[in-house]
């Protein structure tokens, strides 16, 4: 029995990480083909249980959107695909709350555009949040670790101290 569990735990891990290591091609196929053709601006939302979603935006000098691909899912099974919706559009006059599709695909393109208006003003974007981060920040403000209502995990201070 111990054997038989073990070797089925082992299949499948070996089967995440066949199926990690495409999606992550797919990622860099996507870059790269988008990235040969321009400036890009990258967002991402990270999510424990329900659907992430990772967003590549092809941008011209001005800013305005020409292309994108999107990946919104929860499982390796995942795949990037084109989405014109958001084509002529100013990256930085988008609002996210308006974009038809998921919640993890608003928040990724708001944080595309976030990471975009963050690096046109010199500055250096910040990681999201992990999901194990989130929720460890939701304990410490419940504990009342915090002193002025801000975040204050160790790793979330070292990125703002990094970006400052």
């Amino acid at each position: 029995m111990f054997w038989t569990v073990l070797i089925a735990l082992t299949v499948i891990y070996a089967a995440n990480t066949a199926l990690a290591t495409q999606q992550m091609k797919q990622f860099s196929a996507s870059y790269s083909t988008l990235r040969s053709r321009g400036k890009v601006a990258i967002g991402k939302q990270k999510n424990a249980f329900t659907s992430g979603s990772i967003v590549i935006l092809l941008i011209d000098e001005e800013g305005i959107i020409q292309d994108g691909r999107k990946i919104t899912g929860i499982t390796v099974f995942s795949s990037f695909h084109q989405f014109t919706d958001l084509n002529g559009m100013t990256l930085a006059n988008v609002n996210p709350a308006t974009i038809r599709g998921a919640r993890s695909f608003r928040n990724a393109v708001g944080n595309a555009k976030n990471n975009y208006l963050t690096i046109i003003s010199g500055g250096v974007p910040v990681e999201p949040l992990t999901p194990l981060m989130k929720l460890i920040d939701r304990l410490d403000m419940r504990i009342g670790r915090h002193d002025d209502g801000r975040r204050t995990s160790k790793i979330l201070l070292q990125r703002e101290e990094r970006a400052a």
